[in-house]
């Protein structure tokens, strides 16, 4: 070989390993239910506005109130939705010297390459199709060999998938370039790790370990049923009241503050701002760590809405 040809390979065997040092991408097989969620979202999105329409344009009743709790009902819908069909899109692979790295919606999973005790390429299917995994059906969290847990990041069942046993679960894959995926996972682990990681997975935008904890979803369900509570019984109400209520009473009880009975919107209006703020600023004292000061704020949320129905109860009874 010439000293030119030499230097080449040299060049090449070094290009190579500083390549590797660094990290590669590995894209998942097309996810085919990604644009179902997108064409499902927008229809939801659209009966929701021809509802506020309709709503806004009704007198309140119980009707009313029941358009009003399917809008609710479609939020954390919508929500799940969203979520999923973002994970859909930018599902990836990500491998360096040090792990594998799966990024899904907001989810950061850590696979430690020296926890891979093998790898399988493929596997039989476990369980049956779920509605609540979709859109992304295949990613899920079930029970693998010997009872392990089965971490699905993938877009195909199980017999198209790459499994990555640990000692703690097995992960299922679905590059579509599986043999180049298991060559750099190959050559990664003959280079050896530069850091120690651990297997773990991250939430950074989430962090609802973190925020909600059992009382705080306690705190926070009461607080949503006290909002129904005080919009219903208004609502449900609302047509049989006369049109102009005694607000307030002087000192000899002749009525000094007389108004329209849609004016009392401004009660549940109270308990609904009482529930935004100290929502938000129960939140930012948990990510402080600081939970006594949320649960007072989340508590005070449910005083606050009491207040308000017994207020409201007295104006209308």
């Amino acid at each position: 070989m010439s000293r030119w040809g030499t230097v080449r390979l040299v060049v090449t065997h070094y290009s190579l390993r500083i390549t590797l040092s660094l990290s590669m991408i590995f894209k998942p097989l097309p996810c085919k239910s990604r644009w179902e969620g997108i064409f499902v979202i927008s229809w939801i999105l659209l009966i929701d506005i021809l509802l506020l329409l309709w709503l806004s344009r009704r007198d309140a009743d119980w009707v009313s109130f029941l358009l009003l709790l399917g809008l609710l009902a479609s939020v954390p819908l919508l929500a799940r939705l969203a979520y999923r069909t973002w994970g859909s899109f930018n599902l990836c692979y990500r491998l360096d010297r040090d792990a594998l790295h799966i990024h899904w919606a907001a989810t950061h999973q850590i696979v430690p390459l020296q926890a891979i005790q093998r790898v399988i390429r493929s596997g039989n299917e476990v369980g049956g199709w779920n509605p609540l995994h979709w859109p992304a059906p295949f990613v899920r969290t079930g029970k693998g060999q010997r009872s392990r847990r089965l971490e699905r990041f993938a877009t195909r069942s199980l017999p198209g998938c790459l499994l990555l046993e640990t000692n703690e679960a097995i992960f299922a894959l679905s590059p579509v370039r599986s043999d180049a995926f298991l060559e750099a996972l190959e050559t990664y682990n003959q280079l050896g790790p530069i850091q120690s990681l651990t297997l773990e997975r991250r939430r950074p935008l989430l962090g609802a370990e973190t925020v909600f904890d059992r009382v705080s979803l306690w705190l926070a369900l009461l607080s949503v049923l006290g909002l129904l509570l005080l919009f219903g019984i208004l609502m449900i109400q609302y047509p049989s009241l006369p049109e102009r209520l005694v607000f307030h009473y002087n000192s000899d009880g002749i009525p000094d503050s007389v108004r329209a009975k849609s004016s009392l919107f401004m009660l549940p209006i109270i308990g609904l701002l009482a529930f935004v703020i100290n929502g938000a600023g129960g939140i930012w004292m948990a990510y402080r760590q600081q939970r006594l000061g949320s649960y007072l704020l989340w508590g005070g949320t449910l005083t606050v809405q009491l207040l308000v129905l017994l207020a409201l109860l007295g104006l209308i009874a």
